[in-house]
């Protein structure tokens, strides 16, 4: 066994992901495609927002081969969370990577009616990887989920869309779901041997325990040897500190807000309790109000005010006032 940095802190995932090879590795298998090249951009982001919850996304220029062995050039987005109720923020980002006018490549091809050389631009494919220290609810027990889009005609048959098809490529892409929690739960794969690493979600804990040889393939010691490198990583340790110390201050925060938003909530429920309880003194003093006001009225037919107040034990103001309503 081997103790190693925790890669689902941040700090050491960024670390490792710099490393091409470790990039190929894990990209290459989550997407089950080969990757020619791929580059790291330079605006991953990663914050504590204001809820608690984190998130860290990274996004990569890549060229992997298409099912059909041509080289293809592709935008890969990954982005990670511990925690749940992301949704709106990778849509968020989603919707940030349509807009980005950088994704795309130029072609320089014939015009077929000049046999001019023109420059035509296509938008970069997309893939998005989101890797979750959470479960997805009952039902979802795969640790990892492909989807793509299927597109289907009036009858319900299937239509293939061409891979170089740009109006249908640009306007759809593929999601890639990796349960790091089940990741060593139930091993099928080589791919489940490989994201085995990120099983150990909880940010307390800053080293990890991996045998070295729970798989025997060059994919699985890329990812040790760059776990190992970013072990003894001096500058990597003391930005591990800061991350896990802005996480335990964060999480800190965080639970004193659910605290303080309980007690807010027991004071309301409290309060609205006594509501029902005054809501329902109300309606039964009306209702004893009603009551009296009839059997004045009735009873004024043969005696005075002053008989009343004595037969009803009431005042004789209260009778009378009751009378002249």
């Amino acid at each position: 066994m081997a103790h190693v940095v925790n890669p689902i802190y941040d700090t050491v995932f960024k670390y490792i992901m710099q490393d091409e090879k470790v990039a190929k590795v894990l990209i290459g298998n989550i997407l089950k495609t080969k990757v020619v090249s791929i580059q790291m951009n330079n605006n991953e982001y990663a914050a504590m927002l204001p809820d608690g919850k984190k998130v860290f996304k990274l996004d990569f220029s890549a060229t992997i081969l298409d099912k059909a062995g041509k080289q293809q050039l592709v935008h890969i987005e990954v982005q990670k969370a511990l925690e749940e109720g992301e949704i709106m923020r990778f849509r968020h980002y989603l919707g940030a990577i349509y807009m980005d006018a950088t994704k795309k490549y130029q072609e320089t091809i014939s015009n077929p009616k000049t046999n001019e050389q023109i420059t035509v631009e296509h938008p970069l494919p997309i893939h998005t990887i989101y890797i979750l220290g959470h479960t997805l609810g009952d039902g979802l027990s795969e640790s990892v989920m492909h989807g793509e889009n299927i597109f289907k005609d009036q009858d319900g048959n299937i239509i293939q869309i061409p891979e170089n098809n740009d109006y249908i490529n640009g306007l759809t892409h593929t999601v890639t779901f990796v349960i790091a929690p089940l990741t060593k739960k139930n091993v099928k794969t080589h791919l489940d041997r490989l994201l085995s690493i990120f099983s150990d979600c909880e940010p307390n804990k800053e080293e990890i325990e991996i045998d070295e040889y729970f798989d025997d393939s060059d994919d699985y010691r890329t990812l040790m040897k760059a776990l190992q490198k970013a072990s003894v990583d001096k500058q990597l340790r003391g930005n591990l500190e800061l991350e896990q110390y802005e996480w335990a201050k964060q999480t800190k925060l965080m639970r004193r807000n659910i605290e303080l938003q309980g007690m807010v909530d027991a004071k309301e429920k409290q309060l609205l309790q006594q509501q029902a309880q005054l809501s329902q003194k109300d309606a039964q003093l009306s209702q004893q109000q009603a009551q009296l006001s009839a059997a004045i009225k009735a009873l004024s037919a043969t005696n005075s005010a002053e008989q009343i107040a004595q037969i009803l034990n009431v005042s004789k103001q209260q009778v009378e006032m009751i009378l002249k309503q």
